[in-house]
Protein backbone atom coordinates (compact mmCIF):
# COMPACT_ATOMS: atom_id res chain seq x y z
CA UNK A 1 0.00 0.00 0.00
CA UNK A 2 1.27 3.33 -0.88
CA UNK A 3 2.03 6.20 1.10
CA UNK A 4 0.65 9.30 -0.37
CA UNK A 5 3.63 12.30 -0.73
CA UNK A 6 0.36 14.72 -1.65
CA UNK A 7 -3.43 14.42 -0.54
CA UNK A 8 -5.74 14.60 -3.40
CA UNK A 9 -8.59 16.79 -3.28
CA UNK A 10 -10.66 19.12 -5.48
CA UNK A 11 -11.01 23.11 -5.68
CA UNK A 12 -14.17 24.04 -7.79
CA UNK A 13 -13.60 23.68 -11.24
CA UNK A 14 -14.56 27.40 -11.90
CA UNK A 15 -15.22 30.91 -9.52
CA UNK A 16 -18.42 29.31 -8.17
CA UNK A 17 -19.06 27.13 -4.78
CA UNK A 18 -17.17 23.43 -5.20
CA UNK A 19 -19.98 21.35 -6.99
CA UNK A 20 -21.72 18.45 -5.01
CA UNK A 21 -20.10 15.92 -6.92
CA UNK A 22 -16.51 17.20 -6.32
CA UNK A 23 -17.55 17.37 -2.50
CA UNK A 24 -18.98 13.92 -2.24
CA UNK A 25 -15.61 13.36 -4.29
CA UNK A 26 -13.33 15.10 -1.80
CA UNK A 27 -15.29 13.29 1.35
CA UNK A 28 -14.40 10.23 -0.13
CA UNK A 29 -11.24 10.46 -0.48
CA UNK A 30 -10.81 11.68 3.14
CA UNK A 31 -12.65 8.70 4.34
CA UNK A 32 -10.52 6.54 1.80
CA UNK A 33 -7.24 7.89 3.34
CA UNK A 34 -8.67 7.28 7.21
CA UNK A 35 -9.64 3.67 6.62
CA UNK A 36 -6.51 2.80 4.11
CA UNK A 37 -4.53 3.48 7.33
CA UNK A 38 -6.52 1.77 10.17
CA UNK A 39 -6.27 -0.80 7.83
CA UNK A 40 -2.51 -1.10 7.69
CA UNK A 41 -2.38 -0.53 11.29
CA UNK A 42 -4.28 -3.66 11.88
CA UNK A 43 -2.25 -5.68 9.19
CA UNK A 44 1.32 -4.42 10.60
CA UNK A 45 -0.22 -5.48 14.48
CA UNK A 46 -2.46 -8.20 13.85
CA UNK A 47 0.55 -11.42 13.70
CA UNK A 48 1.60 -10.01 17.37
CA UNK A 49 -1.93 -10.03 18.17
CA UNK A 50 -1.88 -13.42 17.36
CA UNK A 51 1.08 -14.72 18.22
CA UNK A 52 0.21 -13.36 21.69
CA UNK A 53 -2.89 -15.84 21.86
CA UNK A 54 -1.79 -18.53 20.45
CA UNK A 55 1.82 -18.53 22.69
CA UNK A 56 -0.25 -17.55 26.06
CA UNK A 57 -3.77 -17.26 25.90
CA UNK A 58 -4.85 -20.32 24.29
CA UNK A 59 -2.37 -23.00 26.61
CA UNK A 60 -3.79 -21.18 29.71
CA UNK A 61 -7.51 -22.00 28.35
CA UNK A 62 -6.27 -25.43 27.74
CA UNK A 63 -4.92 -26.13 31.09
CA UNK A 64 -8.49 -24.30 32.82
CA UNK A 65 -10.40 -26.74 30.73
CA UNK A 66 -8.49 -29.71 31.48
CA UNK A 67 -8.78 -28.83 35.14
CA UNK A 68 -11.95 -28.42 34.68
CA UNK A 69 -12.59 -31.96 33.64
CA UNK A 70 -10.51 -33.18 36.43
CA UNK A 71 -12.97 -31.26 38.66
CA UNK A 72 -16.38 -32.71 37.09
CA UNK A 73 -14.65 -36.26 37.24
CA UNK A 74 -14.08 -35.23 40.94
CA UNK A 75 -17.35 -34.68 41.68
CA UNK A 76 -18.79 -37.26 40.12
CA UNK A 77 -17.08 -39.32 42.15
CA UNK A 78 -17.84 -37.82 45.27
CA UNK A 79 -21.39 -37.49 44.83
CA UNK A 80 -21.63 -41.27 45.13
CA UNK A 81 -19.92 -41.29 48.19
CA UNK A 82 -22.64 -42.15 51.17
CA UNK A 83 -20.85 -38.81 52.96
CA UNK A 84 -23.45 -37.36 50.67
CA UNK A 85 -26.69 -36.22 51.84
CA UNK A 86 -29.98 -35.80 49.66
CA UNK A 87 -29.50 -32.23 49.77
CA UNK A 88 -25.80 -32.40 48.99
CA UNK A 89 -26.29 -34.64 45.98
CA UNK A 90 -28.95 -32.11 44.80
CA UNK A 91 -26.53 -29.22 44.82
CA UNK A 92 -23.96 -31.35 42.82
CA UNK A 93 -26.27 -31.90 40.26
CA UNK A 94 -26.40 -28.45 39.57
CA UNK A 95 -23.13 -27.83 40.03
CA UNK A 96 -21.92 -30.89 37.51
CA UNK A 97 -24.35 -29.95 34.92
CA UNK A 98 -22.94 -26.28 34.87
CA UNK A 99 -19.12 -27.45 34.55
CA UNK A 100 -20.16 -29.84 32.33
CA UNK A 101 -22.42 -27.68 30.02
CA UNK A 102 -19.32 -25.18 29.54
CA UNK A 103 -17.13 -27.62 28.47
CA UNK A 104 -19.60 -29.05 25.64
CA UNK A 105 -20.26 -24.98 24.72
CA UNK A 106 -16.59 -24.80 24.38
CA UNK A 107 -16.33 -27.58 22.26
CA UNK A 108 -15.36 -30.30 24.46
CA UNK A 109 -17.24 -33.97 22.59
CA UNK A 110 -15.41 -36.09 25.05
CA UNK A 111 -17.54 -39.44 26.06
CA UNK A 112 -17.08 -39.03 29.43
CA UNK A 113 -18.14 -35.56 29.77
CA UNK A 114 -21.44 -36.10 28.07
CA UNK A 115 -22.04 -39.20 30.06
CA UNK A 116 -21.68 -37.25 33.23
CA UNK A 117 -24.21 -34.56 32.25
CA UNK A 118 -26.76 -36.73 30.92
CA UNK A 119 -26.40 -38.99 34.76
CA UNK A 120 -26.98 -35.56 36.44
CA UNK A 121 -29.47 -33.96 33.97
CA UNK A 122 -32.52 -35.63 35.67
CA UNK A 123 -34.09 -39.44 35.61
CA UNK A 124 -36.35 -38.56 32.97
CA UNK A 125 -39.55 -39.62 34.34
CA UNK A 126 -41.49 -37.34 32.41
CA UNK A 127 -39.89 -38.25 28.93
CA UNK A 128 -43.20 -38.32 27.20
CA UNK A 129 -44.32 -35.25 28.08
CA UNK A 130 -41.21 -33.59 28.08
CA UNK A 131 -40.44 -35.21 24.34
CA UNK A 132 -43.53 -33.14 23.29
CA UNK A 133 -42.78 -29.75 24.30
CA UNK A 134 -39.86 -30.20 22.94
CA UNK A 135 -40.58 -31.22 19.54
CA UNK A 136 -43.26 -28.58 20.33
CA UNK A 137 -41.14 -25.54 21.49
CA UNK A 138 -38.66 -26.62 18.18
CA UNK A 139 -41.69 -26.34 15.71
CA UNK A 140 -42.84 -23.43 16.85
CA UNK A 141 -39.75 -21.12 17.52
CA UNK A 142 -37.23 -22.75 14.97
CA UNK A 143 -40.01 -24.58 12.22
CA UNK A 144 -37.92 -27.93 12.62
CA UNK A 145 -39.17 -31.44 12.46
CA UNK A 146 -37.80 -33.93 14.77
CA UNK A 147 -36.91 -37.69 13.82
CA UNK A 148 -38.65 -40.10 15.66
CA UNK A 149 -35.56 -41.55 16.73
CA UNK A 150 -34.46 -38.83 18.53
CA UNK A 151 -32.98 -39.42 21.92
CA UNK A 152 -34.81 -36.82 23.82
CA UNK A 153 -33.18 -37.93 27.70
CA UNK A 154 -30.09 -36.30 26.13
CA UNK A 155 -30.32 -32.27 25.96
CA UNK A 156 -26.64 -33.35 23.20
CA UNK A 157 -28.78 -35.45 20.80
CA UNK A 158 -31.32 -33.03 20.76
CA UNK A 159 -29.20 -29.77 19.82
CA UNK A 160 -27.62 -31.89 17.20
CA UNK A 161 -30.68 -33.41 15.59
CA UNK A 162 -31.48 -29.84 15.75
CA UNK A 163 -28.56 -28.37 14.06
CA UNK A 164 -29.06 -31.14 11.04
CA UNK A 165 -32.04 -30.36 10.69
CA UNK A 166 -31.43 -26.41 10.23
CA UNK A 167 -27.86 -27.60 8.16
CA UNK A 168 -30.33 -29.72 5.76
CA UNK A 169 -33.02 -26.81 5.29
CA UNK A 170 -29.74 -24.32 4.57
CA UNK A 171 -28.85 -26.83 1.78
CA UNK A 172 -31.71 -27.44 0.29
CA UNK A 173 -32.20 -23.71 -0.07
CA UNK A 174 -29.07 -23.29 -1.56
CA UNK A 175 -29.96 -25.92 -4.23
CA UNK A 176 -32.60 -24.36 -5.03
CA UNK A 177 -30.91 -20.95 -5.32
CA UNK A 178 -28.73 -23.10 -7.95
CA UNK A 179 -30.49 -24.86 -9.78
CA UNK A 180 -32.51 -21.14 -10.13
CA UNK A 181 -29.71 -19.45 -11.08
CA UNK A 182 -28.93 -22.21 -14.19
CA UNK A 183 -32.66 -21.82 -15.20
CA UNK A 184 -32.25 -18.62 -15.61
CA UNK A 185 -28.64 -18.40 -17.39
CA UNK A 186 -30.75 -18.06 -20.67
CA UNK A 187 -33.12 -15.73 -20.12
CA UNK A 188 -32.72 -12.63 -21.24
CA UNK A 189 -30.88 -9.53 -19.01
CA UNK A 190 -33.00 -6.65 -18.15
CA UNK A 191 -33.12 -3.36 -19.28
CA UNK A 192 -31.91 -2.57 -15.57
CA UNK A 193 -29.31 -5.03 -15.84
CA UNK A 194 -28.07 -4.08 -19.37
CA UNK A 195 -27.37 -0.30 -17.76
CA UNK A 196 -25.82 -1.17 -15.21
CA UNK A 197 -23.71 -3.67 -17.28
CA UNK A 198 -22.68 -0.82 -19.29
CA UNK A 199 -22.12 1.86 -15.82
CA UNK A 200 -19.37 -1.41 -14.70
CA UNK A 201 -17.61 -1.04 -18.01
CA UNK A 202 -17.59 2.51 -18.14
CA UNK A 203 -15.87 2.47 -14.53
CA UNK A 204 -13.44 -0.10 -15.39
CA UNK A 205 -12.73 1.80 -18.53
CA UNK A 206 -11.85 4.81 -16.59
CA UNK A 207 -9.47 3.06 -14.12
CA UNK A 208 -7.79 1.07 -17.44
CA UNK A 209 -7.23 4.81 -18.81
CA UNK A 210 -5.67 5.86 -15.75
CA UNK A 211 -3.32 2.61 -15.19
CA UNK A 212 -2.38 2.92 -19.34
CA UNK A 213 -1.27 6.21 -18.85
CA UNK A 214 1.00 5.04 -15.76
CA UNK A 215 2.50 1.96 -17.87
CA UNK A 216 3.29 4.25 -20.62
CA UNK A 217 5.40 6.26 -18.82
CA UNK A 218 6.77 3.72 -16.21
CA UNK A 219 7.64 0.73 -18.50
CA UNK A 220 11.21 -0.21 -17.25
CA UNK A 221 12.62 -1.66 -19.43
CA UNK A 222 12.60 1.74 -21.76
CA UNK A 223 15.17 2.60 -19.31
CA UNK A 224 18.91 2.73 -20.01
CA UNK A 225 20.24 3.78 -16.40
CA UNK A 226 19.56 1.01 -13.77
CA UNK A 227 18.84 3.72 -10.71
CA UNK A 228 16.15 4.87 -13.29
CA UNK A 229 15.10 1.09 -14.26
CA UNK A 230 14.99 0.08 -10.18
CA UNK A 231 12.64 2.91 -9.42
CA UNK A 232 10.44 2.19 -12.36
CA UNK A 233 10.21 -1.21 -11.45
CA UNK A 234 9.23 -0.26 -8.23
CA UNK A 235 6.69 2.34 -9.30
CA UNK A 236 5.33 -0.16 -11.54
CA UNK A 237 5.08 -2.69 -9.50
CA UNK A 238 2.53 -0.09 -7.47
CA UNK A 239 0.75 0.52 -10.69
CA UNK A 240 0.03 -2.98 -11.12
CA UNK A 241 -1.07 -3.79 -7.54
CA UNK A 242 -3.42 -0.92 -7.52
CA UNK A 243 -4.69 -1.65 -10.40
CA UNK A 244 -5.61 -4.98 -9.56
CA UNK A 245 -7.50 -4.09 -6.59
CA UNK A 246 -9.65 -0.97 -8.31
CA UNK A 247 -7.15 0.87 -6.19
CA UNK A 248 -8.30 4.76 -7.44
CA UNK A 249 -6.99 6.80 -4.86
CA UNK A 250 -3.86 4.51 -5.54
CA UNK A 251 -3.51 5.48 -8.81
CA UNK A 252 -4.32 9.04 -9.00
CA UNK A 253 -1.43 9.20 -6.08
CA UNK A 254 0.76 7.74 -8.78
CA UNK A 255 -0.31 9.73 -11.32
CA UNK A 256 0.71 13.46 -8.63
CA UNK A 257 3.64 11.23 -7.65
CA UNK A 258 5.30 10.86 -11.28
CA UNK A 259 3.92 14.37 -12.70
CA UNK A 260 2.20 12.76 -14.88
CA UNK A 261 -1.10 15.22 -13.33
CA UNK A 262 -0.61 18.40 -11.20
CA UNK A 263 -3.62 20.01 -9.23
CA UNK A 264 -4.69 22.10 -11.83
CA UNK A 265 -5.02 18.58 -13.84
CA UNK A 266 -7.48 16.85 -10.72
CA UNK A 267 -9.26 20.23 -11.01
CA UNK A 268 -10.08 20.71 -14.68
CA UNK A 269 -11.43 16.90 -14.31
CA UNK A 270 -15.18 16.94 -15.42
CA UNK A 271 -18.39 16.63 -12.74
CA UNK A 272 -19.49 13.45 -15.32
CA UNK A 273 -15.71 11.95 -15.27
CA UNK A 274 -15.71 12.74 -11.23
CA UNK A 275 -19.28 11.05 -11.21
CA UNK A 276 -17.70 7.37 -12.34
CA UNK A 277 -14.67 8.01 -9.91
CA UNK A 278 -16.64 8.41 -7.40
CA UNK A 279 -18.44 5.29 -7.47
CA UNK A 280 -15.01 3.28 -7.61
CA UNK A 281 -14.45 5.06 -4.64
CA UNK A 282 -17.20 4.08 -3.12
CA UNK A 283 -16.63 0.49 -3.75
CA UNK A 284 -13.10 0.63 -2.84
CA UNK A 285 -14.01 2.05 0.49
CA UNK A 286 -16.71 -0.46 0.73
CA UNK A 287 -14.16 -3.07 0.23
CA UNK A 288 -11.83 -1.84 2.75
CA UNK A 289 -14.37 -1.10 5.58
CA UNK A 290 -15.06 -5.57 4.56
CA UNK A 291 -11.26 -6.27 5.18
CA UNK A 292 -11.18 -4.08 8.29
CA UNK A 293 -14.43 -5.73 9.76
CA UNK A 294 -13.16 -9.32 8.98
CA UNK A 295 -10.00 -8.48 10.58
CA UNK A 296 -11.50 -7.33 13.71
CA UNK A 297 -14.04 -9.89 13.72
CA UNK A 298 -11.38 -12.79 13.21
CA UNK A 299 -9.03 -11.55 16.16
CA UNK A 300 -11.93 -10.72 18.28
CA UNK A 301 -12.92 -14.74 17.69
CA UNK A 302 -9.33 -15.93 18.03
CA UNK A 303 -9.48 -14.20 22.17
CA UNK A 304 -12.75 -15.91 22.71
CA UNK A 305 -14.72 -12.65 22.80
CA UNK A 306 -17.85 -11.09 20.90
CA UNK A 307 -17.39 -9.13 17.80
CA UNK A 308 -19.24 -6.39 17.15
CA UNK A 309 -17.69 -3.76 19.51
CA UNK A 310 -15.38 -0.88 18.26
CA UNK A 311 -11.50 -1.60 18.73
CA UNK A 312 -8.32 -0.55 17.88
CA UNK A 313 -5.04 -2.68 18.06
CA UNK A 314 -3.38 -0.85 20.99
CA UNK A 315 -7.21 -1.43 22.92
CA UNK A 316 -6.83 -5.09 21.35
CA UNK A 317 -3.59 -5.67 22.98
CA UNK A 318 -4.41 -4.24 26.22
CA UNK A 319 -7.71 -6.23 26.61
CA UNK A 320 -5.94 -9.19 25.39
CA UNK A 321 -3.39 -8.66 28.69
CA UNK A 322 -6.01 -8.96 31.00
CA UNK A 323 -7.38 -11.71 29.10
CA UNK A 324 -4.52 -13.40 30.31
CA UNK A 325 -4.50 -12.25 33.73
CA UNK A 326 -8.24 -13.28 34.05
CA UNK A 327 -7.32 -16.54 32.61
CA UNK A 328 -4.66 -17.10 35.32
CA UNK A 329 -6.49 -15.89 38.08
CA UNK A 330 -9.53 -18.19 37.49
CA UNK A 331 -6.80 -21.24 36.88
CA UNK A 332 -5.18 -20.44 40.07
CA UNK A 333 -8.42 -20.78 41.79
CA UNK A 334 -9.68 -23.94 40.10
CA UNK A 335 -6.36 -25.61 41.17
CA UNK A 336 -7.09 -24.64 44.48
CA UNK A 337 -10.90 -26.05 44.56
CA UNK A 338 -9.25 -29.17 43.04
CA UNK A 339 -6.88 -29.76 46.06
CA UNK A 340 -9.63 -29.06 48.45
CA UNK A 341 -12.60 -30.94 47.45
CA UNK A 342 -10.12 -34.04 46.63
CA UNK A 343 -11.11 -34.15 51.22
CA UNK A 344 -15.24 -34.84 50.52
CA UNK A 345 -15.18 -33.66 54.29
CA UNK A 346 -14.24 -30.20 52.89
CA UNK A 347 -16.13 -30.46 49.81
CA UNK A 348 -19.44 -31.08 52.33
CA UNK A 349 -18.79 -28.19 53.92
CA UNK A 350 -18.12 -26.60 51.40
CA UNK A 351 -21.94 -27.17 49.66
CA UNK A 352 -23.28 -25.84 52.88
CA UNK A 353 -22.72 -22.24 51.38
CA UNK A 354 -23.55 -23.44 47.75
CA UNK A 355 -27.00 -22.00 46.30
CA UNK A 356 -28.36 -23.44 42.81
CA UNK A 357 -29.09 -20.66 40.63
CA UNK A 358 -28.07 -21.87 37.72
CA UNK A 359 -25.60 -20.83 35.64
CA UNK A 360 -22.17 -20.43 36.46
CA UNK A 361 -20.54 -22.60 39.22
CA UNK A 362 -17.64 -21.44 41.95
CA UNK A 363 -16.73 -18.38 41.25
CA UNK A 364 -15.38 -18.84 38.39
CA UNK A 365 -16.35 -15.73 35.33
CA UNK A 366 -16.88 -17.81 31.91
CA UNK A 367 -13.66 -16.64 30.41
CA UNK A 368 -14.36 -18.66 26.66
Amino acid sequence: MSTPTTSIRLAPAAASRISPVRKKFNTLIKKLETQRARLALWQAEAPTIRAVTAGELMPLIDSYETASIELLKLLDAAYDDKLMGKRDREKLDDLICNIAQQLIESGHREPVIRNIFDKHLGDGDDSDDTEEGVRAMVRTSLGVELDDDVDFSSPRAIFEAVQKKIDEQVEAEESRHASSGENDSNAKPSARELRHKAEETKLKHSLRDIFRKLASALHPDRETDPAERLRKTTLMQRANAAYAANDLLGLLELQLEVDQIDQAGLDKLTDDRIKQYNQILTGQLAEIDEQIMALETSLSLDRGFNPGQRITPKSTMRDLHIHILGVKNSLRDLEADLDRFRDRKALKAWLKGYRITGPEPLDIDPWF
